[in-house]
C-alpha cells in the first residue's frame, strides 16, 4: 500500500513505540520533533534508494508502507527510539 510521506511518517512512529527500547505510551500524542526526525530519516532513505517513491497528485511524496516495515525491522530507526 503507498501512502503520503506525512501519513508514513507518523505510521513509522507509532511503530517505532511498539519496538524494544522506546519508552511505554502513556497517550496518544506524537511529538513534533520525533516525527519531524522520522520524515527527514524517510526523506534519507528515499535519497539513498533504500525507499522507493513516487509522486502523486499535486506534487507530493507517497512510499510504500511494506519498504518502510522493512527498514523499521532492519533497525534503521533504532537511534530514534530513546527520543520516543
Amino acid at each position: 500500500m503507498s501512502v503520503k510521506l506525512s501519513v508514513a511518517a507518523l505510521r513509522t512512529y507509532d511503530a517505532l513505540k511498539d519496538r524494544p527500547g522506546a519508552r511505554p505510551r502513556h497517550s496518544d500524542a506524537r511529538d513534533p520533533a520525533v516525527v519531524a526526525a522520522v520524515r527527514s530519516r524517510l526523506s534519507e532513505l528515499i535519497g539513498e534508494y533504500r525507499l522507493g517513491a513516487h509522486s502523486g497528485q499535486q506534487g507530493g511524496t507517497y512510499v510504500f508502507w511494506s519498504e518502510i516495515a522493512a527498514r523499521i525491522s532492519e533497525g534503521a530507526f533504532d537511534d530514534l527510539l530513546s527520543q520516543l
